[in-house]
């Protein structure tokens, strides 16, 4: 059943503080804990000063509010029979969604996966063919751990309808339905202190088309969620913050691209990355030899079909909004994987290069996405919002591994002409 929401209008520092970011920060990618105790000490004044291309990824504190009461607290009004209400800025400063003018992995429902996929611990089922979970009782798979993985029934690498989302491809007719997608988008706001809400706006599809280096593709996996989030401070907008691969960039809510009030997001061809603004984006790899392409091609406007939440990070406890009082509430809870685990080489469809597979696993779903964090950022460390969007910087990290790639006849060339229907 659809639930529908629509949206109603509306300075001095040390060279060694210097030294152990860079080299353990940046170069390595590795947290400060290796430092010394006067490194640590001119750390945070060092990340004040720099730029976003040496911060990025840099852990000085725990991007987290405090401890949460236990998840074994019930949110009182749901027992009462009162739901919140969804603030109105939330709805009327929701992003929209650019998908790629080409892309043939559209957004897809959660439920509808789950009726597809059967949950294996490790490489072995753990339920029959004939059972499949539901968005109501996900979480209990949470008793065989977190080396949960929702494998998909079907190949991938011949990846049938509900794996491509077909059907659920945004409605482009410049009509009242412009931009409906029968997939629900997921938004859920979090209050925090200072007057602060966080606004999360999560996009999932069933299958995640992985780049390529040197003509050779990696990085495919079943499931993927990515998000961008709105920081509200008293009701109006500050910044957003944009997911990209394991990190992403935030910028002041004033210079991203709009769309009346709404920003605008750019999800990137077969990744679904986000960013800011069309074209190429260059991450994790030097002499950019690894990209995202986006361009402004279906707009999907994720409040015309939405479960829309509040959660509560103190209680850990997630509420369907008054507006959407049927959303289910279990799936959240789950702490697997949305996918295929990262096949062995000795199935053919996959293999592996310096250390990169072709086929990896599936990601962890939104609750892990630290919706507590204190900045925007999602990852812990120096959050940099950044005043221009000339300043958007390469992605240092590729699935959270540094990557070294070997020299190929002088070196390696990006193979940027990817079929529509490419091999997977």
């Amino acid at each position: 059943m659809l639930l529908l929401a629509r949206r109603w209008l509306g300075a001095y520092i040390s060279l060694e503080s210097v030294g152990c970011l860079w080299h353990r920060s940046v170069a390595s990618l590795n947290y400060l804990e290796g430092c010394s105790a006067n490194e640590r000490a001119g750390a945070g004044e060092a990340l004040s000063g720099w730029n976003a291309a040496v911060c990025k990824g840099i852990v000085v504190y725990d991007n987290v509010f405090g401890d949460k009461r236990g998840a074994e607290e019930k949110d009182k009004r749901v027992l009462e029979g009162e739901r919140p209400k969804v603030p109105d800025f939330v709805i009327d400063y929701a992003p929209y969604v650019y998908l790629y003018s080409e892309e043939i992995f559209l957004p897809g429902d959660i439920g509808e996966h789950l009726f597809h996929t059967i949950p294996y611990l490790n490489y072995s089922p753990i339920a029959s063919s004939n059972s499949h979970q539901t968005l109501t009782d996900l979480n209990t798979l949470n008793q065989y751990g977190l080396n949960v993985y929702l494998t998909s029934e079907d190949d991938p690498s011949d990846p049938p309808e509900w794996l491509r989302g077909d059907h659920n491809k945004p409605i482009a007719a410049d009509s009242p339905g412009l931009g409906l997608s029968t997939a629900p988008g997921i938004v859920i706001w979090v209050s925090k202190p200072g007057g602060i809400i966080d606004a999360f706006y999560f996009y999932f599809y069933s299958f995640n088309l992985g780049n390529t280096v040197g003509g050779v593709r990696f990085g495919n996996h079943v499931g993927d969620w990515e998000h961008t989030a709105v920081r509200f401070i008293n009701g109006k907008p500050q910044s957003v913050f944009f997911s990209q691969h394991s990190i992403g960039a935030a910028y002041q809510y004033a210079v991203v691209e709009k769309i009346g009030v709404r920003p605008v997001t750019y999800s990137a061809r077969g990744t679904h990355a986000n960013y800011p603004t069309p074209g190429e984006h260059f991450y994790a790899l030097p002499f950019h030899l690894l990209s995202d392409v986006t361009d402004n091609g279906t707009l999907w406007d994720v409040t015309m079909n939405a479960y829309i939440y509040e959660w509560d990070m103190t209680a850990d406890v997630l509420t369907a909004s008054v507006e959407t009082p049927g959303a289910p509430t279990e799936w959240f809870d789950y702490g697997g994987k949305w996918g295929d685990r990262r096949y062995p080489l000795f199935d053919p469809r996959q293999y592996m290069v310096v250390g990169q597979y072709h086929w990896v696993d599936g990601p962890t779903g939104p609750k892990s996405k630290n919706l507590n964090r204190k900045d925007i950022c999602q990852n812990p460390g120096t959050c940099i919002v950044r005043s221009n969007l000339a300043t958007s910087l390469e992605i240092k990290e590729w699935d959270t591994e540094e990557v070294q790639w070997p020299d190929q006849n002088g070196g390696v060339e990006i193979d940027t002409n990817d079929d529509i229907a490419p091999d997977l």
